[in-house]
């Protein structure tokens, strides 16, 4: 066998980019990463990779990393100290705050790009002090969608693989510019076209998804939802929804009806601008498809008006028409981050434990209580990011810990965040980078890149692979997981994390949660890893949910009225714009201190009232704040409307404390704003 150490050779990796769960192979010489080549053998992506894919080896030898501990001074500034320095530095402050203001006086916040192992130690160690404060900052960034399918349908998950796209008849798209911000996943819709499949595509900005589709609907932003109730409208009044799937797999429909029945196509058609013959036409075309799937994403606009109005007509649509649990079926709710889908299966929740278990159920509460050898769990809902943020009136936050989460450069009220950052007594950021949010720590711990981690990641699709180590974590860094497991046994739990490795957290992860109780780290380590549910160590895996019956209480897939309310800011002769943003075609992140430039979509209508060229210099103002940018004059966006990419805009684009209560996500896309030329008064 040769030598690792020193022959090229190539290991297996996980692209860590998005929720896709795209392989590749990582090419490694004398110890080094020199290149990344194609897996032509993975089951997701077939040896293609996006742009972002292709860049993934630039974070691992990144100058800006951080590569020791560091302890802020009195003076404000930094210095390096030694790892049990740092930890017992942490275990001091938490036992004391903990002691002197009880444990909801701790708070934890990750965000969805670690590992299971690592959310499922952060978690437990938060619920063994006794706080269910614990949260994941990309939930409230976008990611969190996808949980409204959980009330309807019992998984907060999409339905079927990306691959099974590929049968389908009709496809939906809404909230998603899927060709730019999906595009190897795109290839299963081609693959669907060229078996004479009808796309249909709904968003307020035109995609270059239209390349693909049949069938374009320029709505008015945010208006998914009253949409989706004119198409279910016309498909009842019609009679084409599947009355037999109806009545032997769901429940709520004859309440659901009568709600829906209190509305009206010229409703839906005022709301969205779409007319009530087109709404018509695609109700029919996608309820008389044999297999029909639905994509939902936020690659546009985290949703203006409703998250979970809109997640749940998905969900209504496809329960109506019976278009669940087969081939070609399903709905796709598009996460955008690595482990969005991981991190809620691990409990990074204040209102769920690990596996999805609600803080009320008292018989799994006793049975995970058991096995972590505590005499009781903390039952008490904790705080969300956004509750957090708020509690800072009354100081009820006196510690903070941010794993690998940035909210202050990523999340949209980074004005709340940084008011929790300064008002906290004891703040610990663990991370690659000096992040702005890492310049409010008191200790700053370094952490790992992906390729120098080792452990399991839970793509959007419910695949769950393992990413086995590139390269050796760099001179002083440890691995996240066994940080926090150092820290948690300083704090007294040393039976509780005696963990020697990934493979044996994942072990306890199986024992814990039924729908991944036959995963193994043997059989997560192979190419494409297996799909959950997997409830037995020789069941291969449930690529498609739902094929017999929903994992709601009763089983039966729930009708729930999604109700729309038109929130936010509406235009006036001041604020004459309706801002609106979403993730361009790279999404760079500031983790690395990168730097763009902001380009601002605008109608050429619009261009001519200000008047602006295209190219042209222009300040934009809301009520909250401003921004400089360049003009890109475009047919893509409606008149009075105007698109900035996601993270350019996050203190300009949501009113405050407007929050959707559900989802517990801010209400994006509500703001309006005015455009002059730069210096312009």
């Amino acid at each position: 066998m040769a030598d690792k150490m020193t022959s090229l050779h190539e290991i297996e990796s996980v692209c860590t980019s998005c929720a896709e769960g795209c392989g590749f192979y990582t090419q490694v010489e004398q110890g080094k990463v020199t290149n990344l080549d194609y897996m032509k053998e993975h089951p997701v992506n077939k040896g293609g990779l996006c742009l972002k894919g292709n860049r993934a080896l630039d974070t691992i030898y990144h100058p800006n990393r951080i590569y020791s501990p560091l302890e802020r001074k009195e003076d404000g500034t930094f210095e390096a100290v030694s790892w049990d320095q740092a930890i017992t530095t942490i275990a001091s402050h938490v036992k004391r705050i903990a002691k002197k203001h009880g444990p909801d006086a701790l708070a934890f916040l990750t965000a969805a790009h670690c590992t299971n192992e690592e959310y499922y130690v952060f978690q437990k160690c938060a619920r063994l002090l006794g706080t269910n404060n614990i949260d994941c900052s990309s939930f409230h960034e976008g990611n969190g969608t996808g949980r409204a399918l959980a009330y309807s349908l019992g998984n907060a998950a999409i339905t079927n693989p990306f691959s099974d796209l590929a049968n389908a008849q009709c496809i939906f798209i809404t909230g998603s510019n899927f060709l730019d911000n999906h595009p190897v996943v795109s290839h299963w819709i081609f693959e669907a076209k060229a078996k004479g499949a009808t796309v249909i595509c709904a968003d307020h900005r035109r995609p270059s998804s239209l390349v693909f589709c049949d069938r374009f609907l320029q709505i008015q932003p945010g208006t998914q939802a009253p949409l989706i109730d004119g198409m279910m409208m016309h498909i009842i009044e019609k009679k084409l929804h599947n009355e037999h799937f109806i009545g032997e797999r769901t429940s709520g429909f004859e309440a659901f009806q009568k709600e829906l029945g209190k509305q009206s196509l010229k409703v839906s058609e005022k709301l969205t601008g779409i007319p009530v013959a087109q709404i018509k036409e695609v109700a029919e075309l996608y309820a008389t498809a044999p297999a029909a799937a639905l994509i939902q994403a936020v690659d546009f606009s985290p949703l203006y008006g409703n998250h979970t109005a809109t997640a749940l007509n998905c969900a209504n649509l496809a329960l109506l028409c019976g278009h669940l649990g087969r081939p070609g079926t399903g709905v796709f709710p598009l996460a955008q981050s690595s482990n969005s889908q991981g991190s809620y299966d691990m409990g990074i929740s204040p209102q769920t434990l690990p596996g999805n278990v609600p803080l009320k159920d008292q018989a799994q509460h006793t049975g995970i209580a058991k096995l972590w050898k505590t005499r009781d769990l903390p039952k008490k809902e904790g705080l969300s990011l956004p509750a957090m943020t708020r509690a800072t009136k009354n100081r009820r936050i006196k510690a903070l810990y941010l794993m690998e989460s940035n909210p202050l450069e990523h999340w949209m009220h980074a004005d709340h965040v940084k008011k929790l950052l300064k008002g906290t007594e004891f703040v610990v950021v663990q991370d690659c980078f000096l992040t702005e949010t890492a310049k409010h720590a008191d200790i700053i711990l370094p952490a790992l890149s992906w390729a120098e981690k080792t452990g399991t990641y839970t793509s959007g699709e419910r695949r769950v692979q393992w990413q086995s180590r590139i390269v050796s974590p760099q001179e002083h860094t440890i691995p996240g997981w066994q940080v926090i497991c150092s820290i948690a046994q300083k704090l007294g739990f040393k039976n509780q994390f005696s963990f020697s490795s990934p493979e044996a957290i994942l072990k306890e992860i199986s024992r814990l949660i039924p729908d991944y109780a036959g995963l193994s780290p043997a059989r997560v380590k192979k190419i494409g890893g297996i799909t959950y549910p997997c409830p037995t160590p020789k069941h291969p895996g449930t690529p498609i949910l739902y094929a017999e019956q929903f994992t709601t209480p009763d089983g039966r897939g729930k009708f729930i009225p999604a109700v729309y309310e038109k929130k936010g800011e509406n235009p006036t002769k001041k604020y004459p714009f309706r801002l609106t943003f979403g993730k361009s075609v790279t999404s760079p992140g500031t983790s690395a201190g990168e730097e763009t430039s902001i380009l601002v979509e605008m109608n050429a209508k619009d261009a001519k009232t200000i008047p602006v060229q295209h190219g042209g210099e222009v300040k934009i103002d809301t009520k909250r704040g401003s921004v400089k940018a360049t003009v890109s004059i475009t047919e893509n966006v409606l008149p009075e409307v105007v698109f900035i990419p996601y993270l350019a805009t996050r203190d300009l684009a949501s009113p405050r404390n407007t929050v959707d209560p559900r989802a517990i996500m801010p209400e994006l896309n509500t703001a309006v704003c005015q455009i002059k030329k730069s210096g312009g008064k």
